[in-house]
């Protein structure tokens, strides 16, 4: 069986898998889900990427293996897979975020406003996530109403489920804390990722894409299976949004291992 490599979101954490059950009872041997916002913040990004590769090769010395990324865990996976060329490699992406010279995205984007300051206002964006973390630890509540106050399609009804509520919650504290060092460092490197990096990706892609999604919108996955279509495939669900996407993905990613 060939390993997997779950990448969360940002904000997000391992956590995730616990949302839906979707690990499927995959021990450590097969599964492997590193912490990035709390993993050596110490490290900027590339060093942090090189130093995650050499632990998956350590981890998973030889056979193929897959990566698995959520929402902004895609910009990871790719970045990992591009490190990782030399071993037999397949990336799942779901909710997948595209580099965002790949198309006009920021307006549709329901983060869309983070991004731009990340991109063009570095120090608001480490205010704007200082703020965010003092939030998600005293008003954790009205963090969760301002994020997910656009909530599209199915992930609606998530919103109005009291345990995704309080699991997200609890997620999003936790990527936040301390400053959400691991957090600002994979934003910063995912606004100034160039189409270039995607280019290179030779290895099979499965696109995961909910047709309602509003954080990471379908243009976005329709994009990144254009720009190499002999080795990616699209997969859509109607009236799916960003973590209602997740849901119904997980499953068959674990479900249908090799």
């Amino acid at each position: 069986m060939s390993p997997y490599i779950y990448l969360h979101g940002q904000p997000g954490s391992p956590a995730e898998l616990g949302l839906f059950g979707g690990a499927g009872g995959l021990g450590a041997a097969h599964l492997f889900a590193p912490d990035r916002g709390r993993d050596r913040p110490d490290l900027a990004l590339g060093p942090y990427l090189d130093h995650l590769a050499q632990a998956i090769r350590t981890r998973f010395p030889q056979g193929p293996i897959r990566l698995v990324g959520f929402s902004l865990g895609s910009f990871v996976a790719v970045e990992l897979a591009l490190r990782l060329a030399d071993r037999e490699v397949a990336l799942d992406l779901v909710s997948a975020a595209a580099p965002l010279d790949l198309g006009d995205f920021l307006p549709d984007m329901a983060g869309g406003l983070v991004f731009s300051l990340a991109r063009r206002r570095p120090g608001l964006f480490a205010l704007l996530t200082a703020v965010q973390g003092g939030l998600a630890r005293v008003a954790p509540g009205l963090l969760f109403d301002q994020i997910f106050a656009g909530a599209q399609g199915a992930d609606a009804d998530l919103v109005a489920d009291p345990a995704f509520r309080a699991a997200i919650r609890g997620i999003l504290a936790h990527s936040l804390a301390g400053g959400g060092r691991g957090y600002r460092r994979e934003i910063a490197g995912y606004v100034s990722q160039g189409a270039d990096r995607l280019a290179r990706l030779t290895a099979p892609v499965r696109l995961w894409q909910g047709q309602a999604d509003s954080w990471t919108p379908p243009a976005m996955a329709q994009a990144l299976a254009a720009a190499r279509p002999q080795s990616r495939t699209l997969r859509t669900f109607a009236g799916l949004s960003h973590y209602s996407t997740l849901r119904a993905a997980l499953p068959e990613i674990f479900g249908g291992r090799p």
